[in-house]
């Protein structure tokens, strides 16, 4: 007992969400500037504005664009601090609107981005200045174009699956849809899942299988579907196969604009966004586990309450709440205090995910803990079984 006659905790006694009643409620990093809630989600289309604008008028000015990006998404994130409010209306007008309007934004740059190509005399005169207009792309590219793309194919409407499929062209990521539908949430925690990175898994090997991986799921899943209705794999009917018309369209027009030197930058922003987007998939589950065929819980993701992680992010880093109600809109997300959390935002991660030894540092301490605190005794023996007490 406590000198106050309460209860001390136990080591290793599973957390308690606190007592929220006891809690004042630190106003967020918006309303401390009096900024309505919702206008937070619009940052990062205002990011895809300044680097369209930026590659237009060339010079420092992407340099300019790409440090505002790094920084908003790491040091000011840090120094934000975290909120964990969602808003408490259903219907968020500015937050739906702002959705759509990333598909022409998108469309925008990457028309600047072809443009850029097509006004430069050598691409290889001023290589420093090329890698970071690539950089700052394929950066944007992940950042909404991906994100985007993953709030809309988990909804019903047509027209949200097709800005989906368009979105996702621009990183060539034509499988995604049918493998994180139909694979990555059934398999989540699991060794099946291609997007979970497992513990001492590091960076290089988890791209080279999840890239592969998450390609082979989703084709076998299409050709099971197409089977069972009696067509063939090679059918106009295959989505993954339908889903490969959005990177061949960016491409084609790529190539009919700015010719080579078009094909070039539009293919090379797209592998950096695909990369990128890979390394955030490497962060949310890396090394949870989860007993096949048992319950997702909302401990089989790290989440993340940085306010500006969220902000940028559509609300991704609560990944826990996402996985427990896929369909739920990203605005009314909950910050669940029975998920693990990451130390860090989700740019401050992915950067410390290109460190090895600095990852391992930080990731062996807090998947202990998930050990301890999180894990039910199955996944314990999970754990055990595989040997991967104290690896990260």
């Amino acid at each position: 007992m406590g000198n106050d006659g309460t209860r001390e905790p136990i080591l290793g006694e599973p957390h308690a969400p606190p007592n929220l009643e006891l809690i004042s409620p630190r106003p967020s990093l918006f309303q401390r500037f009096g900024l309505s809630e919702s206008w937070r989600y619009g940052s990062a289309n205002l990011l895809l504005l300044l680097a369209s604008t930026s590659l237009l008028v060339g010079g420092w000015v992407p340099w300019l664009v790409l440090t505002v990006a790094m920084v908003l998404g790491s040091f000011a994130d840090e120094v934000g601090g975290d909120d964990r409010a969602t808003l408490d209306h259903g219907t968020c007008v500015f937050c739906k609107t702002n959705l759509y309007l990333s598909l022409p934004l998108v469309c925008l740059l990457a028309a600047t981005l072809i443009h850029f190509a097509a006004t430069q005399s050598s691409l290889t005169r001023e290589p420093f200045q090329l890698i970071v207009v690539l950089w700052l792309s394929g950066y944007l590219f992940a950042l909404v174009g991906a994100t985007v793309a993953h709030e809309l194919c988990h909804r019903s409407s047509r027209i949200a699956k097709l800005s989906a499929y368009a979105l996702l062209g621009f990183t060539g990521n034509a499988s995604f849809v049918t493998y994180h539908l139909y694979a990555h949430h059934r398999q989540v925690g699991t060794l099946a899942d291609a997007a979970t990175a497992r513990r001492g898994e590091r960076l290089r090997t988890f791209m080279a299988r999840t890239l592969v991986q998450q390609f082979v799921q989703a084709t076998r899943i299409e050709v099971a579907r197409l089977r069972r209705r009696g067509l063939s794999p090679l059918s106009w009917r295959n989505r993954v196969l339908l889903a490969h018309i959005a990177p061949l369209t960016i491409i084609v027009l790529a190539g009919f604009f700015a010719g080579a030197r078009g094909v070039f930058v539009i293919v090379a922003a797209g592998l950096l966004g695909r990369l990128f987007h890979e390394l955030i998939n490497y962060v949310q589950h890396f090394g949870l586990v989860r007993v096949e065929n048992h319950p997702v819980k909302e401990h089989h993701s790290w989440d993340c309450h940085r306010t500006i992680s969220n902000s940028l992010h559509y609300n991704l880093p609560r990944h826990s709440d996402h996985h427990m109600s896929a369909s739920k809109d990203f605005w009314r997300l909950q910050a669940h205090e029975q998920a693990p959390m990451l130390p860090y935002g989700y740019q401050t991660m992915a950067f410390i995910a290109l460190t090895p030894p600095l990852w391992r540092r930080i990731m062996r301490p807090l998947l202990a803990d998930w050990d301890l605190n999180y894990a039910s005794d199955a996944e314990r023996d999970l754990v055990c079984k595989r040997e991967w007490d104290g690896i990260a």
